[in-house]
């Protein structure tokens, strides 16, 4: 079972997997499984040509695209996929929804766009399970603002929020539909929190019994 755990920018990824990751090690060591974590946006090694633009090239959207393509294959590459668990801060549909807006735009249908973004993100898998956060507009632009991050803050005002959320929910729909079933060979369950709403403990309860529920 491939888990993401999705969502915008201050959605609570980080704070959820750092509680939910010791709860799954239990749940495999007493179920005599394997777990594997995976952050595909996570900076390869410094020494990597591509990382040492970072901070300079933030406006630079195909530096940005060839960048995040190259760490989602280097940590897949890492990755045990026999493993009875997978957990991801992030995965490929985070790809999706960040030009998901631009390419319908363009007139580009979501199996050519899904596809492109495939080619280039090759080393990764489609997870079974999507485990989506989210929260209301103010509290996201709250917790932007107790930020230290020098990175990333263009996306930090309403537009950029409405605009991702948008995305996000077309691509999850498009998921649903027969088209990407035939393209991707699986049906992706999509599962909603509100992190404003609902407090981390009770979310990474729910995720345990989803997984539980689920068929291998």
């Amino acid at each position: 079972m491939y888990i993401a755990i999705e969502g915008i920018k201050g959605a609570g990824k980080s704070t959820l997997v750092d509680a939910l990751v010791p709860m799954l090690r239990a749940y495999c060591d007493e179920e005599q499984q394997q777990l594997a974590l995976l952050s595909p946006t996570t900076p390869m090694p410094a020494t990597q040509p591509l990382e040492q633009d970072f901070l300079q090239r933030q406006g630079d959207d195909m530096y940005l695209r060839q960048l995040y393509a190259a760490r989602s294959n280097h940590h897949a590459q890492l990755t045990d996929w026999h493993a009875d668990v997978i957990v991801s801060d992030r995965s490929i549909f985070t790809s999706l929804s960040v030009r998901w807006q631009k390419a319908m735009q363009q007139g580009i249908c979501p199996e050519a766009y899904f596809t492109q973004v495939r080619q280039q993100e090759y080393k990764i898998a489609i997870p079974d399970m999507v485990i989506h956060l989210d929260a209301p507009e103010p509290v996201l632009l709250s917790r932007y603002q107790a930020r230290s991050r020098q990175y990333g803050k263009h996306e930090e005002n309403i537009e950029s929020i409405q605009c991702f959320k948008q995305s996000y929910q077309q691509l999850y729909r498009w998921l649903q539909t027969p088209d990407a079933y035939a393209l991707i060979g699986k049906l992706v369950t999509v599962q909603y929190f509100d992190t404003h709403e609902q407090n981390t403990d009770t979310i990474c309860s729910d995720v345990l019994n989803l997984l539980t529920s689920s068929p291998p």
